[in-house]
């Protein structure tokens, strides 16, 4: 009577299980690549729910049900961008010049009274025409003489978007803009399919890899706190991820490694060439703000000068970098790669 190998079959389902994984993603993301390319050939009317609003309020991001999360400037929408907005429907049309923006972007009307409008002072003063803001001027009255509190709508919505920044900016630029410590951090990849295989499995696994050995991380460990904000920097490629560490850090372990070493013969070759190097690999568990496909990273942004940029530090030391742009530059590169570029 013949034993099952139990070991070689979880290996064996284990691969793949991740293999039809991302097989599916690429399938669903090739369908809806495939709807939008429609959508925008055919000028259709989507709808839509305003999910952030940008710190600056140059822009904000519409969440549909079929193509997720879709950047919009505000040049392209005919109301102030301001946190009453956040949560409210829209309608919009597609476009996409080298990326997925909404334009024609226009708040559902039917879902709002019109003492929101007033109240909020979301719409700018251009997009109505003469007989809506006879009517607006007539709700105006209206509602000054029922509740004192209304009263200089527009003005007073204007004073509070100059004294608070708050309610409309994005949860992730607070987190980075009041975090403790923000690190840069690299590591070596490629950028063939294998390559991006395997960062997308970290991704779906939560937690990133450094190593350690002599005069090399020794104190990683003591270094990195829960909150703290590290931008990953993959070596030759340029920034792939704005991450937030969510747990100590801990030794990899052999179920962690199977995510990438799919057999045993894999398994005891990183064994024998972490023996040979003298070091260690540890385990990084982070939650992803942001990140980008290893061939899109971001070199250095349009408009920052090689002096004001970091990048580029030697080694996968943990590096506060002393740039007094350096939180700025983070934000930014969050920005682009949330909602300017296409995500694996």
């Amino acid at each position: 009577m013949s034993s099952i190998n139990y070991k070689s079959k979880y290996d064996e389902y284990h691969n793949k299980f991740w293999k039809l994984h991302h097989k599916n993603n690429e399938l669903v993301h090739e369908i809806n690549d495939l709807k939008m390319k429609i959508d925008i050939y055919e000028r259709r009317l989507l709808t839509g729910e305003i999910k952030t609003i940008s710190y600056h309020r140059d822009h904000g991001l519409v969440t549909h049900s079929d193509y997720g999360d879709i950047f919009f400037h505000k040049s392209k929408c005919n109301f102030q961008l301001t946190g009453a907005v956040v949560g409210k429907k829209v309608k919009f049309n597609l476009t996409n010049n080298q990326k997925s923006e909404a334009i024609n972007v226009e708040l559902q009307m039917e879902t709002m009274s019109a003492f929101d409008i007033l109240d909020f002072g979301i719409y700018k003063s251009e997009s109505f025409n003469v007989n809506e803001l006879s009517e607006l001027s007539e709700l105006s009255e209206l509602s000054e003489l029922s509740d004192t509190h209304s009263e200089n709508s527009f003005v007073s919505c204007q004073e509070s978007e100059e004294s608070d920044d708050s309610d409309d900016s994005d949860d992730n630029i607070k987190t980075i803009t009041n975090s403790r410590k923000i690190w840069y951090m690299n590591f070596i990849t490629g950028s063939d399919k294998k390559a991006n295989d395997g960062w997308l499995n970290m991704i779906d696994n939560g937690f990133v890899c450094t190593w350690q050995k002599s005069k090399v991380n020794q104190k990683l460990f003591d270094k990195l706190n829960i909150g703290d904000i590290i931008a990953w920097y993959a070596i030759g490629l340029g920034y792939g991820a704005v991450l937030r560490v969510k747990n100590e850090c801990s030794y990899i372990t052999d179920d962690d490694l199977k995510i990438w070493k799919t057999n045993a013969d894999l398994l005891k070759e990183h064994h024998e060439w972490a023996t040979k190097c003298g070091c260690r690999i540890i385990k990084i568990p982070v939650e992803f703000l942001s990140y980008t496909k290893l061939d899109n990273c971001i070199r250095r942004k349009i408009g920052w000068s090689s002096e004001d940029w970091t990048s580029g530090f030697r080694g996968p030391n943990a590096i506060l970098p002393k740039h007094p742009k350096w939180r700025e530059q983070v934000i930014e590169m969050y920005t682009e790669m949330k909602y300017k570029t296409n995500n694996p």
